[in-house]
């Protein structure tokens, strides 16, 4: 990949983590004012925006992955062949670091596999040990609004 084509990929990372970075900041803080109804809306808003800053977090790593193989020079390079990722797979998937050849492999040998063995949540019961997300409101606020050391 030529270095034209480089600085593209790295003006286009450093666009996504910016994006990413101000989503993450825009998840509303909690309100824990209302009745049952209220308090269950707002449980199960908290839970998909954890769930969404998962995601973005996620998201953000591969970006910092990708920045970090274009300053060594090995973005564009499969990390399972060491051949070269074709670019209209990286122009679809920017992060991706798996050719398609190696891609496939791994999903042919992802499906199977037994789902028990690809779910981190099969098997785990909702039960007496699970905390309410409500006791969690003050944390998620504190780490939104910016005003914690994490």
């Amino acid at each position: 990949m030529n270095t034209e084509m480089m600085k593209q990929f790295e003006n286009l990372f450093i666009e996504l983590k910016k994006n990413t970075l101000n989503e993450m900041k825009m998840v509303a803080p909690v309100n824990e004012k209302g009745d049952e109804i209220d308090l269950s809306q707002e449980d199960r808003q908290m839970a998909l925006d954890l769930k969404l800053l998962g995601r973005q977090s996620f998201m953000l790593k591969k970006i910092d992955n990708a920045l970090f193989k274009i300053k060594n020079g090995s973005f564009g390079i499969c990390d399972e062949c060491d051949g070269e990722i074709e670019i209209n797979r990286l122009r679809a998937r920017p992060v991706a670091t798996q050719c398609i050849a190696c891609k496939e492999e791994e999903e042919r040998g992802e499906g199977q596999m037994l789902y028990e063995k690809r779910s981190h949540t099969h098997g785990k019961a909702l039960g007496g040990n699970v905390i309410p997300l409500r006791a969690h409101a003050e944390d998620l606020a504190t780490v939104l609004t910016g005003n914690s050391e994490y």
